[in-house]
């Protein structure tokens, strides 16, 4: 093997490693991202693969490994787009997608349903950004500055969109319990 080849095959190996890296890190992220964005579960995974794959092919235009994250989470976005767009009837959440972890009670878990239930139709009020910016922050887990990335916003905009939905949410939460 001459020198060309061998750092070619050294850039490769560390963009593989790289790669690793990032899948690592991201992968629950995403998915979770996806399963609050469709009903579907299947779906849901069908798309993490896909955004994972396209990052897989692309992974050379992730030049700075501290904003992989927001890269990540716009080809997650733009693939769910993509999807709504090719199925024009966007349906809800799956009403037990959320639920990561299996409790002992049947009471805990019909509990826990319920208030999941009660969270997404408060979240159904909030505007289409509004629950970008709270997804994004909450179940991808990203910073605002990365979540102005993935959206093509301002930071301060979106901060002060994080800071409205909240806000918002927090006001719907309570209007729902005192009509309960």
């Amino acid at each position: 093997m001459d020198k060309a080849q061998d750092i070619a095959h050294n850039a490769t190996e560390n963009n593989s490693k790289s790669f690793v890296e990032v899948y690592d890190i991201y992968f629950d992220k995403v998915n979770r991202y996806l399963r609050y964005r469709v009903r579907n579960t299947w779906d849901a995974d069908d798309l993490t693969a896909q955004v994972f794959t396209k990052a897989f092919e692309n992974f050379h235009q992730c030049r700075n490994p501290e904003k992989a994250g927001a890269w990540i989470f716009r080809i997650a976005h733009t693939t769910y787009v993509d999807y709504l767009r090719k199925r024009r009837d966007h349906l809800p959440l799956d009403e037990h997608a959320l639920l990561a972890d299996k409790r002992e009670q049947p009471e805990e878990t019909a509990l826990a349903d319920e208030e999941i239930i009660e969270l997404k139709r408060c979240m159904e009020q909030l505007s289409q950004e509004q629950r970008d910016v709270l997804l994004l922050r909450y179940f991808g887990d990203l910073k605002y500055q990365h979540i102005a990335q993935v959206l093509g916003k301002k930071d301060s905009t979106v901060k002060t969109m994080g800071y409205r939905a909240l806000q918002r949410l927090r006001t719907l939460w309570h209007k729902q319990g005192e009509v309960d």
